[in-house]
């Protein structure tokens, strides 16, 4: 007992340390939608930035949202099985959130290889873990990490390396228990040789308390766990490379890994104009960036691990637009063309440390940093008709921004003598600092009956905002019988944002202070929730039951206009977990939580921006925090013997006081008037399988898996109400031979329906139909030649625009081994042999239907040279 009270004057101790830590978090938010306009629920979206990412699913509108961004500049990324995936750089220049336009994503045929079985078991279920055996998945000697991961059920590895399981993303990947490269799965993958792994652990992490209580409640984080054979656990890898092509493209990179028992040390770096890492996405990105990555363990009792990337990516992305706007008694049509040139520069670091003063004490600290700057500059023309009102628009911005975020979490846990009896606390503070100033410019020439006007508008912002977060927590467990636990815990977590802004209109080349858009406003958010559950674990059956109150206020003050807002409310939220293992090859489990999302910051300003005249945003400061029910169930099986492997899920999601956009149009004016506004109705019910059998002593295996969701939207056209009820499904099947050292072949093929009605009477229904086929694979050739292909063939239905193309995509490459031990490699790479990424999208949402068009990097070929060097063991 002496002992576990110097630990929690320890942990004081430590807690008033890091409390000098400071931090904030931003929101974005966005849907993701098809080129058809329609909704893809489940897609993965993932956000990063210089110090972390974050990984979430698309709600059944295709809605997603985040609320713990930690820097205004980030790169976000939108993936889905079937497309391809969408990679954009944004930068957060006013408030703490922003809304991203609708992502579009255009359809791609993305491989997954099947499973291959060897003589001990494949694939291993525990409850939250789904275990791989390496050596039942074999890949072509020298093939890195993701070549594994293509092969295994139910995993996909899109083209820029992000890796999702059962369609959630892999946030996260560690090396045997420990973070490597922190949330940089790509990387990740790419740097370590597929023949040191011992197994590929996918598992549902709730954090770590959970692992330490067994009390499991909210949506788990997917992590990828990769573990190494020990005799491979001392040795190192480093793989050089550099490429030239035409049309001046180029490509160079450099990783390398050294591994001694516990300490590892890792780097990755990359200089290139080829859109790598982001490839395939939006406009020409030239990106110089390097990571690297330390981990020891020096004792048994004290472990770290670090991670710093540095990315400086330079952006060029030229679009045109067509909008057509439905509305009662006419359309309303917009054409546009902007080209945006964006310049960022991001550091950022996260580490950990575990200290284990004993079996019974547990105390880890984790801080992160993160400095983003980012320069900007964007111009562009638009016209709008209305009947017969024109409005052009010449636009000019320029904006610079830096961000600054800081953040410590404190762990600590300690085991009583008496068994399953524990004490756990946790705590942190976060701080971001932003700083963007924006140059907008705005020349509008509105014509109406023959008559013409002008207006120019010339605004200068500045605006500062910085938020502090703190946060607290603690749980203690006590067994009651022999397999029953009761918990109790206690969450208090308070952010406070302010922010400054000061806007000028330049008139005849002075500068004048803007009133209006000027503005100093503070908000903030404070939750309590206090909870107690119920454990029961048995030789088969494990459940939890829980129960919690949470009451939440959110404030809001606007200084500059003397205006106070304040909104309070009260959740029950109860909560349940069951897990039912049939025996060690099949289980099923069940889970119930509640969770909530508080307004963005820009949502809540009740100010007007008018920085874009033709649509001018108003806040809400009366907005609620949205409140979401989740209800999930999986089924899981895998048969160690014949090798198939099984996994169903259904899963059911209602939100109440959902924030929605609302727009209005000003009469006789081509302008609107955006804000938001809280509604109820929206709810989403979606399933999924996978199913995977190998056959011919597993040199051939077959591959079927679908998914299809219901979802009923809400949205407000012209103060309408309009419920949209979305109906979608997609079914694929993969035949994939593997003969060693002849040939890995796959095909695919999928065909997916999507269909929306509306409730109001004047909105076509809409169904669009989508079939894809393709072929990737790699042939090998006597012992050093290998060729390759990739090839996918798309043709689409039901869209009414010619800018709607049955893209035909081919990728060809061929390598040779040369050198002593295969050092060497030459490869030549034809990309785009078609030319048929052009970019082009249809997003259809509400009574909107826009067609976009964007610059890619179309045809090119590149001959590179790698060189490799490795050894392992003894």
């Amino acid at each position: 007992m002496n002992h576990f009270i110097k630990s929690i004057f320890l942990l004081v101790v430590l807690t008033t340390a890091f409390l000098s830590s400071k931090a904030q978090n931003y929101t974005v938010k966005g849907s993701i939608l098809d080129t058809a306009g329609l909704p893809l629920p489940g897609a993965v979206v993932r956000i990063n930035w210089v110090k972390d990412s974050l990984g979430v699913s698309a709600n059944t509108d295709g809605s997603f949202s985040f609320t713990k961004v930690k820097s205004k500049q980030f790169t976000l990324t939108a993936a889905f099985i079937g497309f391809d995936t969408f990679t954009r750089q944004y930068t957060i220049t006013q408030g703490n959130g922003i809304v991203i336009p609708n992502v579009k994503l255009k359809p791609t045929s993305n491989t997954l290889d099947a499973v291959v079985i060897s003589g001990v078991p494949p694939v291993k279920i525990t409850e939250d873990t789904v275990s791989f055996n390496a050596a039942s998945f074999p890949v072509r000697e020298g093939d890195a990490v993701d070549e594994v991961l293509k092969k295994l059920p139910g995993i996909k590895v899109d083209k820029d390396g992000n890796v999702t399981n059962q369609g959630a993303p892999v946030t996260k990947i560690k090396v045997n228990g420990k973070d490597f490269f922190g949330t940089d799965v790509a990387t990740a993958i790419k740097n370590l040789p597929a023949d040191i792994i011992k197994n590929l652990q996918f598992i549902d992490d709730y954090g770590d308390q959970a692992k330490l209580t067994g009390i499991k409640t909210g949506e788990p984080e997917k992590v990828l766990n990769l573990t190494i054979q020990e005799d491979k656990k001392k040795g190192y890898f480093a793989r050089a490379q550099g490429g030239v092509g035409n049309s001046d493209r180029y490509n160079t990179s450099f990783r390398g890994n050294s591994m001694k028992g516990e300490r590892q040390l890792s780097f990755d770096g990359t200089v290139n104009n080829a859109n790598l890492r982001g490839g395939g996405g939006d406009g020409i990105t030239t990106r110089n960036a390097g990571g690297l990555n330390y981990r020891n363990e020096w004792n048994p009792k004290i472990s770290a691990n670090a991670n710093y990337n540095f990315d400086n990516s330079k952006n060029n992305t030229i679009s045109t637009a067509h909008t057509q706007n439905f509305l009662d008694s006419y359309t309303r049509l917009e054409d546009s063309k902007n080209d945006n040139i964006n310049n960022r520069y991001n550091h950022e670091f996260n580490g950990n440390v575990e200290y284990k003063s004993d079996t019974m004490n547990y105390l880890k600290v984790s801080p992160q940093f993160s400095y983003n700057t980012n320069n900007g500059n964007s111009g562009g023309f638009s016209t709008i008709t209305q009947n017969d009102l024109i409005t052009n628009r010449n636009s000019r911005n320029l904006n610079t921004s830096n961000s600054l975020f800081l953040k410590t979490n404190l762990f600590y846990n300690h085991k009583f003598a008496k068994k399953g009896r524990n004490f756990s606390y946790w705590g942190g503070v976060n701080y971001s600092n932003g700083d963007n100033f924006k140059d907008v410019s705005n020349d509008y020439l509105i014509s109406e009956g023959g008559v013409d006007s002008t207006r120019l508008q010339n605004q200068l912002t500045d605006q500062n905002s910085h938020t502090l977060g703190t946060y607290s927590g603690f749980s203690y467990m006590e067994p009651l019988w022999s397999k029953t636990f009761i918990e109790f815990n206690y969450n208090y977590s308070r952010s406070a944002t302010s922010s400054v802004r000061d806007t000028r209109d330049v008139i005849t080349g002075e500068q004048v202070f803007n009133p209006d858009l000027s503005n100093n406003y503070d908000y903030q958010f404070i939750t309590n929730k206090v909870g107690v559950n119920y454990r029961f674990i048995g030789e088969k059956l494990n459940y939890t039951l829980g129960l919690n109150g949470q009451p939440a206020v959110l404030k809001g003050q606007n200084i500059s206009k003397d205006i106070s807002t304040i909104q309070r409310t009260f959740n029950v939220i109860p909560s349940a977990r069951m897990v039912y293992r049939f025996s060690n090859q099949e289980s099923f489990e069940f889970n119930y939580w509640g969770r909530n999302n508080q307004p963005g910051f820009l949502q809540l300003q009740p100010i007007a921006d008018n920085s874009n005249l033709q649509n001018v945003v108003i806040g809400n400061p009366n907005l609620k925090p949205e409140f979401i029910h989740s209800v999930n169930a999986r089924y899981k099986q895998s048969d160690w013997n014949r090798g198939h492997m099984l996994t169903a899920g259904l899963s059911y999601n209602q939100t109440q006081h959902k924030i929605v956009t609302t727009k209005m149009l000003i009469p006789n004016t081509v302008n609107q008037i955006s804000s938001y506004t809280n509604t109820n109705g929206f709810y989403n019910l979606s399933g999924d399988y996978n199913y995977s059998k190998p056959f011919f002593e597993r040199k051939f295996t077959v591959e079927f898996s679908g998914w299809g969701s219901l979802n009923n939207n809400v949205a407000f056209v012209d103060q309408n109400k309009n419920v949209a009820k979305n109906a979608v499904w997609r079914q694929e099947l993969e035949l994939r031979l593997d003969l060693e050292n002849i040939v890995n072949f796959e095909i695919e093929t999928s065909y997916m329906q999507n269909r929306t009605t509306y409730s109001q009477e004047n909105f076509e229904d809409r169904q669009t139909n989508r079939f894809e086929y393709g072929i990737e694979g790699r042939n090998y050739f006597f012992k050093d030649l290998t060729i390759g292909y990739d090839f996918t063939k798309q043709i689409n239905s039901g869209y009414d625009n010619s800018f709607v193309k049955n893209p035909t995509l081919l990728r060809l490459f061929m390598e040779y081994k040369f050198l002593k031990k295969d050092r060497g490699t030459l490869r030549l790479d034809g990309f785009d042999l078609f030319n048929e990424n052009s970019g082009i999208s249809r997003d259809v949402f509400d009574n909107v239907i826009v067609d976009r068009q964007v610059n890619r990097l179309g045809r090119y070929f590149m001959l590179s040279f790698i060189f490799k060097v490795r050894k392992f063991g003894a």
